[in-house]
């Protein structure tokens, strides 16, 4: 497809961007997690001063009246959005989770009306607490002692935890205490933490104002990943070693205390600036078909799609699993809970080859080095970008004639090959009337992501992972 010559639009844009500094879109003094993009952690969250500058420049060369995010995660560019006073603010993502984040940090909550309900939430709880004291703390004594359990076991605690403290509840007389139970929930939680969760969780739905039920449901699942047995710093399901499982003995009430009057305090700096004049929308549709988004809508597009399938990248899903199964978001089964990576881009598996048809020639030479050596894992690299191509064209026929669009991608490497992600991204772009503007590149020093991964997925042979990401500027022509 042969593209018109840059606009003057283009050449403005061009021109501030190449007028900063080299260094400064790596943001190593900014707070990232000021307002409300700190109430909750999450995977490969992209830094709230890029689209926050991107809309600014883009602000200052064409009027921004409408902004979208079709991979919102935990709702960094609504936020920005909504600060900058956008007018249509609208988000998309399939995680049940991330959709809570998105709804909860856009919504303005008036902080002396929060502290209200929460101050009284949380007298609620340290009353009922303190009234069976024992109840809540003697539960990991009751399983050790009492029933000779070794709560650092997969089997029996591990996998049949409902049942043992369903007659650790006939016990002690509190049959009526609700018991939660979802697959291996004691190989990641121990006895009383189970309980002091479910009562935290049975206070909270008390609350009648969904808005702030919402909220300091946030704060609840935040101390869900804090207070399990999985390890420190793992997006995936990794549990810390049985030693330390033993060890470990979380204040629930205390985390669970300290989290929200954090999250308390960032709401009301949000409200305090929020213009809450953007009218904003949250979407869960597949990215590669946006069906309930009208077309022609959009004047940006920010976004910051997977960096590749969730089973081998990072893993959306697998983070996202405990609080999922605590909270009922989505009204997802079990299967569909332990299936959302495979639900995710990349998720289908090509086992036996595949017949590329992407307008890639970058991609197409790296598909051919990584056949050559597992064709397998070639199946899963296209499968990715199979999905990120159909995104692509979803995400134009969105844009308005003349919208700028920045996706924020990071270069991976799979089995030694290195895939450039934001060379691809360009050429796939070009099928969909979308022209490349320009490519910033920048280093990624507070971006949570793993330091070192495995590659070829021997045990012991590992590379660093990417440090600095790319963002692609492109306009639907």
């Amino acid at each position: 497809m042969a593209f018109p010559l840059p606009t003057a639009e283009d050449d403005q844009l061009i021109q501030k961007l190449r007028e900063l500094p080299e260094d400064y879109w790596d943001f190593k003094a900014d707070d990232t997690h000021e307002y409300t993009h700190g109430l909750h952690n999450y995977p490969a969250m992209m830094v709230s001063p890029i689209s926050r500058n991107l809309i600014r420049i883009t602000s200052s060369i064409r009027p921004v009246h409408s902004l979208f995010d079709p991979f919102s995660g935990s709702g960094t560019v609504l936020v920005e959005g909504m600060l900058a006073g956008i007018p249509t603010v609208c988000g998309n993502d399939i995680n049940p989770l991330a959709l809570l984040l998105c709804r909860v940090k856009t919504t303005p909550l008036d902080p002396i009306h929060l502290r209200k309900v929460c101050s009284a939430l949380l007298d609620q709880i340290h009353t009922l607490y303190q009234r069976d004291e024992s109840f809540f703390s003697g539960a990991d004594h009751y399983m050790r002692e009492v029933l000779g359990l070794d709560l650092t076991a997969k089997d029996n605690w591990g996998s049949d935890a409902p049942s043992y403290l369903k007659e650790y509840c006939l016990s002690c007389r509190r049959a009526d205490f609700e018991i939660p139970s979802f697959k291996n929930i004691g190989y990641w939680f121990k006895p009383n933490v189970i309980l002091s969760l479910q009562l935290i969780k049975n206070c909270i739905l008390e609350i009648s104002d969904e808005p702030i039920r919402n909220f300091v449901f946030v704060a609840f699942s935040e101390s869900i990943r804090l207070v399990s047995n999985r390890r420190n710093g793992e997006f995936k399901m990794f549990r810390m070693p049985p030693k330390k499982v033993a060890a470990f003995s979380p204040s629930v009430i205390g985390e669970f205390s300290k989290i929200l009057s954090r999250n308390i305090e960032k709401m009301g700096n949000f409200y305090a600036a929020c213009r809450n004049t953007s009218r904003v929308t949250i979407h869960r549709d597949n990215a590669t078909e946006l069906k309930s988004i009208p077309d022609d809508m959009f004047d940006l597009v920010i976004t910051s799609p997977p960096y590749g399938d969730s089973r081998t990248t990072v893993a959306y899903g697998e983070y996202s699993r405990l609080s999922l199964q605590w909270l009922g978001l989505g009204h997802l089964t079990e299967k569909e809970i332990l299936g959302i990576d495979r639900s995710l881009m990349g998720g289908k598996k090509y086992r036996k080859g595949f017949a590329s048809h992407l307008h890639s020639p970058t991609l197409q030479n790296s598909l051919e080095q990584i056949s050559a050596i597992d064709l397998e894992r070639a199946g899963d690299v296209y499968s990715f970008y199979e999905d990120l191509d159909a995104s692509i064209r979803a995400v134009s026929e969105k844009t308005k004639a003349g919208g700028y669009q920045f996706w924020v991608v990071g270069n991976r490497t799979v089995k030694k090959v290195l895939l450039q992600t934001d060379v691809i991204i360009s050429e796939l772009a070009s099928l969909y009337h979308l022209q490349h503007v320009y490519t910033i590149d920048r280093n990624i020093p507070n971006k949570v992501m793993p330091s070192l991964n495995s590659p070829t997925n021997e045990a012991g042979a590992k590379v660093t992972t990417m440090t600095n990401e790319h963002i692609v500027v492109l306009r639907k022509i």
